[in-house]
């Protein structure tokens, strides 16, 4: 799932502020981006990031609670899914980028970049509920929540500046002149109505809306209020050279502009409050994380589960080699089963024939498939699932060949995994509500910036007296 908030939206261009300054941050930001691309997409001609690395690097909402996974919060926010992902991402990056660091400063820039970063995540734990148990386990990626923390300051510090926009209408580009705080607002409000009307595919529209609101609660905090009022005193000359004295009060948002975020805002902080509250019941999942070699290429995959019925949910599972062997080894009962619980299961050289599930458009067919466990040394927990497993086998996957209307199974050669399985109990209810807490707390105070600061901290307001 990629936070790839900005593709669907016009294109802004050129320089939308008149403060000029070095943007180390910046720039710095983007080029530590494209080079983690480049690290992890060349084997695939630069084209699309290696399934290794998403599986590796990216944020798994179920795997919050877990300390030694908490890397997952930084490595997703620069880690990204295709060239267009990273292309998109970069060119909003630096046309907003610049101009909030210019008042900033480049520390404070970094700060907000990584701490509006990790709300997203945040954010997207505490309202997968509603996209259902596959938004718990499928990795997150993308820079979209942490430049979304961007944009928020930009509209409080910039909402009267322009924007060239351009859209492509049919085949046709189309360019045309609208304010920042306009396009700025209806982006963020794509993504909260995109979030609850689950309309959004696989794009983590709220990891976007937590890395927004997030930047507009962090402002008061990061902003140095004595260069915003040189910077206002430094506008209110370059506008009024000869007329004193200068009244350094702006007037911030416009009434229009402040409703609507205000409004979403506080949509936002509902679907929080519901969170939080434990309403938002999920149970409990098993959170299992594979290391394996599949013809000696590596793999790390992770999948989350509820018991009883597995079967449909390993099928969800992102990798087909994932899927494969851990259909073998629920096949062979090894992967779950009550009967196990609280034991301790080692076989050697254990040869099978293994009933495999095809499911067609018109039938579901059984095949046994040939499978050899050379070994396997596991140990169960108290409801008979797989809790820490090693071990070897040879099997064969299972394709469906299509002949216009009739169709064949084919079985390939066959292909030897070498593997390593942990799995932990996961209490999605609790998570849920512990990252609803800080997401309301978070959507509060930046519907207190958009009512109640916004006219302390802009530089250049909405609605302009000349």
């Amino acid at each position: 799932m990629a936070n790839d908030g900005f593709r669907s939206l016009g294109i802004p261009m050129g320089s939308p502020t008149v403060f000029k300054a070095r943007s180390r941050a910046t720039i710095i930001i983007i080029l530590v981006n494209v080079l983690i691309y480049a690290l992890t997409s060349y084997e695939n001609f630069f084209i699309e990031a290696n399934d290794y690395w998403v599986s590796l690097c990216g944020f798994i909402p179920s795997l919050a609670e877990t300390p030694s996974q908490w890397y997952r919060v930084f490595t997703s926010m620069f880690l990204h899914a295709d060239f267009f992902h990273i292309l998109f991402n970069m060119y909003f990056l630096y046309v907003f980028g610049r101009a909030v660091e210019s008042t900033l400063g480049k520390l404070r820039f970094l700060l907000l970049y990584l701490v509006a970063g990790v709300f997203a995540s945040i954010f997207h734990t505490a309202f997968s509920f509603i996209g259902g148990l596959s938004a718990y386990t499928v990795p997150a990626i993308g820079a979209s929540g942490a430049i979304s923390g961007i944009l928020g300051v930009y509209l409080i510090l910039y909402p009267g500046t322009y924007l060239l926009v351009g859209w492509s209408f049919i085949i046709f580009p189309m360019f045309f002149r609208l304010k920042a705080s306009y396009y700025i607002i209806f982006w963020f409000a794509t993504q909260v109505i995109y979030g609850f009307t689950r309309t959004a595919g696989s794009t983590a529209v709220f990891a976007h809306a937590g890395g927004f609101v997030a930047g507009l609660a962090l402002l008061p905090l990061l902003v140095d209020k004595e260069k915003i009022v040189r910077l206002k005193i430094m506008r209110a000359y370059s506008l009024l050279p000869y007329l004193t004295p200068i009244n350094l009060k702006t007037r911030g948002l416009g009434f229009f502009s402040k409703t609507i975020a205000a409004i979403l805002i506080a949509l936002l902080s509902a679907g929080a409050a519901y969170a939080s509250s434990g309403l938002a019941v999920q149970g409990a999942i098993k959170s299992t994380t594979i290391q394996y070699t599949c013809e000696d290429v590596p793999y790390v995959d992770y999948v989350g589960v509820q018991l009883p019925n597995l079967e449909s949910q390993i099928a969800s599972a992102p990798l087909d080699t994932t899927k494969i062997l851990l259909n073998r080894l629920n096949a062979a009962g090894l992967l779950y089963n009550e009967a196990n619980s609280n034991s301790e299961i080692v076989l050697n050289n254990w040869s099978t024939k293994l009933p495999v599930r095809v499911i067609t458009d018109s039938s579901v067919r059984v095949v046994n498939v040939d499978t050899m466990i050379h070994y396997f040394s596991g140990t169960y927990d108290s409801d008979g699932f797989l809790n820490h497993a090693e071990g070897s086998l040879t099997t064969r996957a299972v394709s469906v060949i299509l002949y216009g209307q009739l169709y064949r199974l084919v079985e390939s050669e066959p292909i030897t995994y070498v593997f390593k399985i942990a799995s932990q109990t996961i209490d999605l209810t609790g998570l849920t509500r512990y990252t609803g807490a800080l997401s309301l707390f978070t959507a509060l105070g930046a519907l207190f910036v958009v009512v109640k600061k916004d006219e302390e901290l802009t530089l250049i307001e909405e609605r302009q007296i000349f």
